[in-house]
């Protein structure tokens, strides 16, 4: 089946901090991240459309931005959309994803559709 992602996902090591002015703080494991966005495994996903700021820390490096909850799943976690981030934390997500992709890491094909 051909995937009809705008961005390839690739399975990372790293941690996600999430804040929002209704939820408060929230912090789990990255499953994967792309170009336009990441998951992040949690108990307990905020709902969809909830605007997140977020810190994702990958191999001491560290993302900062702010998205929006596309995908929520109970007991398992949630996919967020990059909306903004400053140009130098696009290039450390660009540096990240580069590494990624040349480490032989393969890209996912199922999940969040960014």
């Amino acid at each position: 089946m051909e995937s009809t992602r705008k961005y390839a996902r690739y399975p990372v090591d790293g941690s996600a901090d999430l804040i929002d002015h209704t939820n408060g703080r929230c912090w789990g494991h990255l499953g994967d991240i792309s170009l336009g966005g990441f998951y992040v495994s949690t108990f307990a996903p905020w709902p969809i459309n909830t605007d997140v700021r977020f810190k994702l820390e990958i191999d001491d490096h560290p993302i900062y931005g702010t998205g929006i909850v596309a995908t929520s799943h109970p007991g398992v976690g949630m996919a967020v959309v990059y909306r903004e981030m400053e140009s130098d934390d696009r290039h450390e997500l660009e540096h990240v994803i580069g590494t990624l992709d040349h480490t032989g890491t393969e890209a996912a094909c199922v999940g969040l559709r960014v």
